[in-house]
């Protein structure tokens, strides 16, 4: 019945009236932390250290990632979180995106007004438009699912975050064809094999040739440039594809709509009814 009726089909079920001019709206990035995502996860089982929520932050530009295991996720603790993780680290953003929780008031707008930062909230209706942080909190959630299943290890799965941050920055994301720990460093990351596979064949020279360190920094200026050119490239097409894809989508819902809408229509019709015979 939903899909036979015009009225559902223009509605979305978040309740929301869809438009029929409307297009997908896709956020702009320009650079590394200009833009950043915030969001919580919580309450989760209670570890050995009393930690029970996780804080995550993501860069638009890049994706990397922070977050934070806390014992809880008031507005004085996202202020601080934003803060040492994020401001301090990488500087200040340009725009915060949350959703509209009560841990994004008070202290934290405080915060983004001490720094200039402009503190965007997504539509009460609309979460989905902070799907970037979303999206990373499963991916947290995930990884402490699977990690955390060891027997001994359920009460401690706060433990595990560390090592399921450093796998999700190494990872080549699909948007940007490139891995957040690329994009940062300009380099990929140095992993254990790399040192025993060195030791194994070259002889150990502690010494640095000034001109050879030079000549190296230079180039990877060089690739650093190379590769935020690319992101810029691989995200918009990125973008570009899904804004596609939604316009595909929507008119295929609205076009199966009208359709079930006429043919409802056709079947409610009264039969004419046949005279009768004369007898």
């Amino acid at each position: 019945m939903v899909r036979s009726c015009q009225q559902c089909q223009l509605v979305r079920s978040e309740g929301s009236i869809r438009s029929g001019d409307e297009q997908l709206k896709s956020i702009p990035i320009c650079d590394l932390f200009h833009r950043v995502a915030l969001d919580t996860s919580g309450p989760l089982p209670e570890t050995k250290a009393g930690n029970k929520s996780i804080l995550v932050a993501i860069d638009h530009y890049s994706k990397w990632c922070e977050a934070k295991v806390v014992a809880d996720h008031g507005a004085k603790t996202t202020a601080m979180f934003l803060e040492d993780d994020v401001i301090y680290r990488y500087g200040v953003p340009k725009f915060i995106l949350t959703d509209n929780g009560g841990e994004w008031a008070v202290e934290f707008d405080l915060m983004c007004k001490d720094y200039g930062i402009q503190h965007q909230r997504t539509a009460p209706q609309w979460p989905q438009c902070n799907g970037m942080a979303e999206r990373m909190i499963k991916t947290i959630k995930h990884g402490i699912t699977v990690l955390a299943a060891t027997p001994g290890k359920v009460d401690c799965w706060d433990e595990q975050l560390a090592k399921i941050l450093f796998g999700y920055r190494c990872g080549i994301q699909a948007s940007t064809k490139f891995s957040p720990f690329m994009i940062l460093t300009g380099r990929t990351p140095r992993l254990r094999a790399d040192n025993y596979l060195h030791a194994l064949t070259h002889v150990i020279d502690d010494g640095v040739d000034v001109e050879i360190a030079a000549t190296q920094f230079l180039w990877k200026m060089e690739l650093i440039a190379s590769i935020h050119e690319d992101v810029l490239l691989n995200v918009e097409q990125a973008q570009k594809k899904q804004r596609k894809t939604y316009a595909a989508r929507k008119g295929k819902h609205l076009f199966e709509g009208l359709i079930a809408r006429e043919t409802m229509v056709k079947m409610k019709k009264p039969r004419k009814k046949r005279a009768l015979a004369a007898s």
